[in-house]
């Protein structure tokens, strides 16, 4: 039976998994590393692709004559400059790196902020592209100089295995540069902004083969040079959105929750016009060419930094140890709000975030939260609300009523918070799979092997061989 290599690195971890949509099986795990140097924040991106190619190195040692391709998925916006020689120079920022803070607002002095939305469609947010390149052209103009070619991380990890440079569609629209009508870089807006253009290369469609193993690679991987690097949806989301699998012709709101939550539906084309703008929601491309209209929603995030100071600080608890203290605590009377500024940084041990949030609510009126368990479910009821609210603006947007949510991602996989978003949004949730990221991005590799013909193929598929959780809206204790 044909296998697949999928590389889904997320902001906190990576993993290769290698199998097909049946089933899959990972050969290596691993911490997607990011250090502080002085005031900033990089990926330790050499590191991170040394246990890519252990991964590889190690399915294919598993099913050395079964191996067809290889696709990488990452967070969203990141990126690497090569020179001209195509070296990298410097590691990649990290999304979360403090020197966009006043990027935004710099920016708008130059082109408009509506100017930037109706040429984009992007969600604001500081970690843009956009924002990260402005930053460096401010800060740093000699590196932006001497740099000849732009790569996003999938991208740059594609290059490093084939030798060939090309930019993914979903990623490219993720960064805030690319014109969603076109699907071209917007190399005018580049030029407003002072942002050279000529460093940018050609986007691709999702399930472009990009090219085989180098040669180099091929030797040190013990691996067949023919097998191919596709283009998947690079961007983790495109991927994960691919496994939503939901009926051919259906309506369906779709949530990929994990560090972050993106919540929308699936659009022809793009929409943008006064009321997306208004609530600021994103155009972004999904693997079929179409459009992913959605809202970014700052996640588990609030919860993993909380855990992560407690863990050090308190005492270890696991994730359902954490829901069970939320469900015997019984519903908050404050509501987060988890896109607030004041949760985006990672939290240290000055500024822990179970403090940013006792400080959210006193600012705000309520009294400080105390256990742990208060904690946890202000939280996720932050988040229901939050996507309630999201879609209320999605059905304000396209005139349509949704009465389904298909929760996929790590997410779908908390049994109180799935309960708390059917109460609170008034929809039954469809929660699974948990692995949709891996399967999309398998998915994808299966339909540019002519093995399936179509998206929905591998979704009717998905649909039958996955266990999907059903919660009905009703009151939760």
């Amino acid at each position: 039976m044909k296998k697949y290599i999928a590389v889904d690195l997320g902001a906190s971890n990576g993993r290769v998994i290698v199998g097909n949509l049946e089933g899959f099986e990972v050969t290596n795990r691993f911490p997607t590393w990011n250090i502080r140097l002085g005031d900033s924040v990089f990926w330790d991106i050499l590191a991170i692709f040394n246990e890519i190619k252990k991964g590889i190195k190690e399915a294919v040692k598993l099913y050395p004559d079964e191996i067809v391709s290889i696709g990488i998925d990452t967070w969203g916006v990141d990126y690497g400059l090569l020179d001209k020689n195509g070296d990298l120079i410097g590691n990649p920022y990290m999304y979360r790196d403090s020197r966009t803070d006043t990027a935004m607002d710099e920016v708008f002095k130059v082109v408009p902020k509506r100017e930037v939305y109706d040429r984009t469609g992007i969600q604001f947010a500081q970690f843009n592209t956009l924002y990260q390149l402005w930053a460096m052209k401010r800060d740093s103009p000699e590196v932006l100089a001497a740099a000849k070619h732009y790569l996003s991380v999938p991208d740059l990890l594609n290059y490093w295995l084939t030798g060939v440079m090309k930019n993914e569609y979903t990623h490219a629209s993720t960064t805030q540069l690319m014109n969603p009508n076109t699907g071209k870089w917007d190399t005018e807006l580049m030029g407003k902004l002072g942002i050279p253009s000529d460093i940018f290369e050609e986007i691709v469609p999702s399930g472009s083969v990009v090219g085989t193993l180098s040669p180099h690679i091929a030797d040190e991987l013990n691996a067949s040079e023919s097998i191919k690097v596709v283009a998947v949806g690079a961007h983790d989301t495109a991927s994960a959105v691919a496994a939503v699998p939901v009926e051919a012709g259906k309506e369906n709101l779709f949530l990929s929750s994990g560090t972050w939550s993106l919540l929308g539906v699936e659009s022809d084309d793009p929409v943008i016009n006064d009321k997306t703008f208004g609530y600021d929601l994103t155009n972004e491309g999904t693997v079929t060419g179409t459009t992913r209209l959605l809202k970014n929603i700052m996640g588990m995030w609030i919860l993993q930094e909380s855990k992560r100071y407690w863990d050090e600080n308190v005492k270890k608890y696991t994730w359902d140890e954490l829901s069970d203290m939320a469900r015997a605590n019984g519903p908050v009377e404050w509501h987060l709000n988890p896109n607030d500024q004041s949760f985006f940084a990672p939290s240290s041990i000055d500024d822990p975030m179970p403090e940013r949030i006792a400080k959210y609510c006193v600012k705000n009126g309520w009294k400080a939260p105390e256990s742990l368990g208060e904690f946890v479910r202000g939280i996720f009821q932050g988040l229901a609300e939050t996507y309630a609210s999201t879609i209320e603006a999605l059905e304000d947007i396209t005139s349509k009523k949704y009465d389904e949510l298909y929760i996929v991602g790590g997410g779908c996989r908390d049994v109180l918070l799935c309960q708390l978003t059917a109460e609170i949004s008034g929809r039954t949730v469809l929660a699974g799979p948990g692995e949709a990221t891996a399967l999309g991005n398998i998915m994808i590799q299966i339909l540019a092997s002519g093995e399936i013909s179509t998206i929905q193929e591998g979704r009717d598929l998905l649909r039958k061989t996955q266990d999907i959780a059903r919660y009905e809206p009703k009151p939760v204790n």
